[in-house]
């Protein structure tokens, strides 16, 4: 029963109407065509006596007539008249007559007995008449001072004359019934179904994003009322869809506002890929010029994306900038900012972050980090090798104190860092990007500079995703001594 609702519940509401409407009507013309049976089969038989009741006052009035003549005279007007009423539109008909105590019966087609006679007198009497319907014969009589006569016919006749005019309506009233219920359910689909299939139409297109779509109807006053309902909130969507759009825009300028500039630097070539999943995103990159030709590399990523996310990233933007103002030691910055974010920021929101300070003068690199992507390290010609110094995530223990390593650079030194939303870029079968990607193609791509080598990144990602959509914030930073 569960199985047959949820099926009913399945089906559009166009082919509910239909089945319903057909059902009814159906239902109603079954009804009506079994009752007109019983009513007209009932008043046909019942005719069919009046008929022979008649018949036999008209014989009774014929045997007065043919009695002077003799016995002979009465048996041969007998099976003359019933020898010509047994056609073929009146099967089964027969004559008998109960005549100055004499008995007579038609003998011409031979259906005369003793059992035909006394079924007739039965049929005939009065305490029986009633239900004479229900037996084998339909008898007429009449009876008069010299006698009773008796006309009957087969029951079987009457009743199959009757059934094929019968079946002849019950055609009709099918017929008509059928077109009926085809007129009503192309007006209750024209007046109901198909205003609701529009309905349902326009707010798959709101789902999808379309909000320019709207709802028309001219079938009733209620119908029309949820069109107006349906397109007012179509209305408001689109407002507060078009204020939306205003306010991501404005919230992306202000990101874009706070990326560093990476032109001119001294010392130090840099450039760097940032394409945030959503309008804003949670990664965050800076390169802060310290003091004594020094620079401050930083990426991080806040846990999540869009704009919770983007304002944890500016809260760590402001955090990383007033930690370098007190001190150049990565460990020290991060030790800072960590206790900042976990004050400042909602538990749970977590993210991570590796600080890098390059000495260009000096050919030295120091780094920290807090559970992010190591970076990469490639001096000259050497395979590229990770920075595999790392604590903990920002946003867990407030007292967390981080360690650091510092490393000494070649002339050619090179450093990429990345974003998870590198490593973890996923391609239409669900392989991922990957560390080994990124080695090939530093390994590969040796003899450019910044810009060259970012671009190279982004073409190679690009390739690889083969048009899937990035899910996470992308960000790669590459700095190279110059």
């Amino acid at each position: 029963m569960d199985t047959f609702k949820h099926r009913w519940h399945q089906l559009p509401i166009s082919r509910q109407l239909l089945v319903l409407v057909n059902a009814i009507l159906f239902g109603f013309v079954v009804l009506f065509l079994v009752v007109d049976y019983r009513v007209r089969m009932d008043r046909h038989l019942n005719e069919k006596q009046i008929a022979l009741t008649e018949e036999a006052k008209t014989m009774y009035e014929s045997l007065l007539v043919a009695e002077p003549h003799g016995v002979e005279a009465i048996q041969n007007l007998v099976d003359n008249v019933c020898a010509r009423m047994n056609t073929d539109d009146s099967p089964g008909h027969h004559i008998a007559a109960d005549w100055r105590g004499l008995p007579y019966q038609a003998v011409s087609h031979g259906h005369a007995s003793d059992e035909m006679l006394l079924a007739m007198r039965s049929a005939a009497d009065s305490t029986v008449a009633r239900s004479n319907a229900t037996g084998a014969l339909v008898v007429g009589s009449f009876t008069g001072p010299a006698g009773t006569v008796y006309i009957s016919e087969k029951r079987s006749a009457v009743v199959g004359a009757t059934r094929r005019s019968l079946l002849i309506q019950m055609f009709g009233v099918l017929l008509l019934g059928g077109i009926t219920a085809f007129v009503v359910s192309a007006v209750l689909r024209q007046l109901i179904a198909k205003p609701i299939q529009g309905f349902v139409s326009a707010l798959g297109s709101v789902a999808a994003g379309d909000l320019s779509v709207i709802a028309r109807t001219r079938s009733c006053r209620e119908l029309s009322y949820l069109a107006d309902q349906i397109n007012s909130m179509t209305e408001a969507l689109d407002h507060a869809q078009r204020d939306h759009r205003v306010h991501m825009e404005k919230a992306r300028q202000i990101q874009q506002n706070l990326r560093p500039t990476v032109n001119g630097l001294v010392g130090i070539d840099v450039a760097e890929l940032f394409e945030p999943a959503d309008d804003v995103g949670g990664d965050y990159y800076d390169v802060i010029p310290l003091s004594d030709g020094q620079y401050l590399l930083c990426v991080a990523d806040v846990s999540g994306h869009g704009v919770p996310a983007a304002m944890a990233a500016t809260l760590l933007k402001a955090f990383v900038s007033e930690a370098a103002k007190k001190s150049s030691s990565p460990a020290q910055i991060l030790t800072d900012v960590n206790e900042r974010y976990c004050e400042y920021v909602m538990m749970g929101h977590f993210a991570t972050m590796t600080l890098l300070v390059v000495d260009p003068k000096r050919r030295q690199l120091t780094y920290a980090n807090a559970g992010h992507e190591l970076p990469f390290l490639q001096i000259g010609s050497e395979t590229p090798v990770r920075l595999n110094v790392g604590d903990l995530i920002l946003g867990v223990e407030d007292d967390t104190h981080y360690s650091e390593e510092t490393i000494q650079l070649g002339d050619a030194s090179r450093l990429v860092i990345v974003s998870d939303g590198v490593t973890e870029a996923f391609d239409p079968s669900e392989e991922q990007y990957g560390t080994d990607r990124i080695e090939q193609l530093m390994n590969t791509v040796k003899r450019c500079n910044a810009r060259e080598l970012v671009d190279a990144f982004e073409s190679s990602i690009e390739t690889f995703r083969k048009g899937r959509k990035a899910f996470d914030d992308t960000t790669l930073l590459v700095a190279q001594l110059t």
